[in-house]
């Protein structure tokens, strides 16, 4: 039986580049920018901006 591929066809969004940084490296939920933090809404995780500069 012969296997059928099929495209996707959701096409990534690309206004937003997502980088690393952005999450939290706890629980991987996106970091609200707050001043000069980073802050994780969920767990309370934070950098500085010196942190990812």
């Amino acid at each position: 039986m012969p296997y059928e591929t099929q495209q996707c066809e959701v096409e990534p969004d690309v206004s937003a580049p997502e980088f690393p940084v952005q999450f939290c490296p706890v629980c991987s939920l996106w970091l609200e920018p707050r001043r000069c933090k980073m802050i994780c809404p969920q767990c309370g995780y934070f950098m500085s901006c010196s942190d990812y500069e």
